[in-house]
């Protein structure tokens, strides 16, 4: 589990980890040309398929390929894994809630 380490009892996502599981897409520059605009998207897809809001192709592969949320059918509710718990609790409780949310 060389991805994770622990910190003040939060999962915390290494930036190498975040970076490996955005390799190959493209978000644009505030996005792509940075480790922060990375776990925003990241905190944005979740949050939004926590809130019943679609997030896009590539951003839903990034969270269920990336371990943050489990897969489901279209329409259905959707649910976060433990490690997705624990990285939007971290996200959201350094810059609130992530709708939207630009860093």
């Amino acid at each position: 589990m060389e991805n994770w380490v622990q910190y003040n009892g939060y999962t915390v996502v290494s930036d190498a980890y975040i970076e490996k599981i955005f390799e190959g897409t493209r978000f644009g520059p505030t996005t792509d040309n940075s480790v922060e605009g990375k776990r925003a998207q990241l905190a944005k897809t979740l949050r939004n398929q926590v809130d019943g809001y679609w997030s896009g192709h590539t951003a839903y592969g990034i969270a269920v390929n990336g371990g943050f949320l489990k897969d489901s059918k279209y329409g259905t509710s959707k649910e976060l894994t433990a490690l997705g718990v624990a990285f939007l609790e971290e996200f959201e409780g350094k810059f609130g809630k992530a709708d939207g949310l630009r860093i």
